[in-house]
């Protein structure tokens, strides 16, 4: 008998602390044999920190849920075609990486390499925007994003 409470109570702490912990968020690293793309992670509701590789991405892709993007690098991990983030009160963070809206071809061609729309926010260290129209620009193209302060951010009307 005596085991038998010990085992519930064990059983009974096991449940409280798992109440009480937080849930932690998943990362997913991509490209990975279970995220080929950046689009196939933002379309995983179980990732919310993707990570990717240093490498060229060419693929246009829309976020309508909160994320957080890191690439390796602003100058080794590139995002060709745009970035569309939407949906009310969905905010975005980007970190070290370029998106480039100047590719033609598989990506496109984008005026808006990012676009917010909707209410939603983005944010973010350490980005470069390629935009068709316009050669090589930093967000606010005021050193506010080179590492130097906290981050940038925009929010949509």
């Amino acid at each position: 008998m005596r085991s038998i409470r010990a085992m519930v109570a064990a059983l009974l702490i096991a449940a409280a602390l798992f109440c009480v912990l937080p849930v932690i968020a998943d990362v997913c690293t991509v490209p990975s044999g279970t995220y080929p793309t950046i689009q196939a992670a933002v379309d995983a509701s179980v990732c919310t920190d993707i990570v990717l590789g240093g490498q060229t991405f060419e693929e246009s892709v829309v976020i309508a849920r909160d994320l957080v993007i890191s690439g390796a690098s602003a100058a080794t991990t590139v995002i060709e075609g745009q970035l569309v983030v939407h949906e009310g009160s969905t905010v975005v963070s980007l970190d070290d990486l370029t998106v480039d809206g100047r590719v033609s071809g598989v990506a496109g061609t984008f005026t808006e390499a990012l676009h917010v729309a909707d209410g939603a926010e983005l944010s973010g260290t350490n980005i470069v925007v390629l935009n068709w129209m316009i050669d090589q620009s930093l967000i606010f193209d005021d050193d506010f994003e080179d590492g130097t302060t906290d981050a940038w951010a925009i929010v949509s009307p």
